[in-house]
């Protein structure tokens, strides 16, 4: 019987809404073990003291203190404790969204209830195993990423931890939130501020790509205009962009000029009309269907929007 191919689906930043599944504080010693095994959701596990070895799809990882694990669905992996150590963490187990009650499962029957002291391994699920798997078109997460301020880490796994357990009405938007804010702090970790992969070998060029769009983006540009700015061809630019930042160099530029639309919607007493032209749109219409697009309601409905909240 043929394997049916696992469905894909990329959403954005604007799209990102966490639906946290399991959330645990787990310590051990050197008998600490996870056979090898895969999981059908995203786990973060962030470690707060001691050691563990992780083979993560074949690649050997030795974690310690502030590093933070990242299991994608479907990645095959196992960690042991070395001899004479101890290990403790968070973990958070949740999908990127909400992907409705079909393709739910129970964490008790899925995670808690393996042997995963004894098991040689953790067998598939077959069926969850044809659950979508989502990911983030803005960010390719690694492995294990150090993080660079551990106790913000801590101090909100600590507050998601304690609203799972809480029974509170409500908490699942306090761990939207908290996972939200973690999420927030890793994609800083891992990218520039102009949203370029701090991984990828060529993020200098692509950054003076984006310094050049930013600088330009009244003028009526075309992909070869951006390309040509750092000396590359149009599809071995757009290649290279889209590995880097997760988006073509075409939506980021229309993402810096709704940026600055939006600025002077709040700042300026330009009319709708004038601040399409000053961000590089001569079509009124177009504009406006762009801004809509992008905002989720005309570029107006913003200003009195904003203008209502700040006066």
């Amino acid at each position: 019987m043929e394997q049916k191919k696992v469905a894909r689906q990329t959403i954005g930043f604007r799209e990102l809404a966490p639906y946290v599944r399991l959330v645990q504080h787990i310590a051990g010693d050197d008998r600490y073990r996870l056979p090898p095994r895969i999981i059908y959701d995203y786990e973060l596990k962030f470690v707060l003291e001691g050691r563990c070895d992780y083979v993560i799809e074949g690649v050997h990882y030795a974690i310690g203190p502030g590093d933070m694990v990242v299991l994608q669905p479907m990645a095959r992996h196992s960690c042991a404790v070395p001899p004479n150590e101890t290990f403790r963490y968070y973990a958070a187990h949740f999908d990127l969204i909400y992907m409705g009650d079909a393709y739910n499962f129970s964490v008790d029957d899925v995670y808690l209830s393996q042997d995963y002291v004894h098991a040689p391994f953790i067998p598939d699920d077959p069926e969850l195993t044809e659950r979508p798997v989502v990911s983030l078109a803005e960010v390719d997460f690694p492995c294990v990423v150090p993080t660079s301020a551990p106790g913000a880490y801590e101090a909100l796994f600590r507050s998601l931890y304690e609203a799972f357990g809480s029974g509170q009405y409500g908490k699942e938007l306090s761990m939207r939130a908290d996972l939200l804010h973690v999420l927030a702090l890793l994609v800083r970790e891992l990218s520039t501020p102009a949203g370029i992969s701090i991984r990828h070998p060529q993020r200098e060029r692509i950054g003076r790509a984006v310094q050049w769009m930013q600088a330009h983006y009244r003028s009526q540009l075309q992909l070869s205009d951006i390309a040509a700015s750092v000396h590359l061809s149009p599809s071995r630019f757009r290649a290279l962009f889209k590995e880097a930042t997760g988006q073509s160099p075409m939506e980021m530029l229309v993402s810096i000029r709704m940026d600055k639309a939006k600025e002077l919607l709040l700042h300026s007493s330009l009319t709708v009309g004038q601040i399409a032209e000053e961000v590089g749109y001569a079509d009124l219409h177009y504009f406006s269907r762009l801004f809509k697009r992008c905002e989720g309601m005309s570029p107006m409905q913003y200003a009195q929007s904003l203008r209502a909240r700040f006066s």
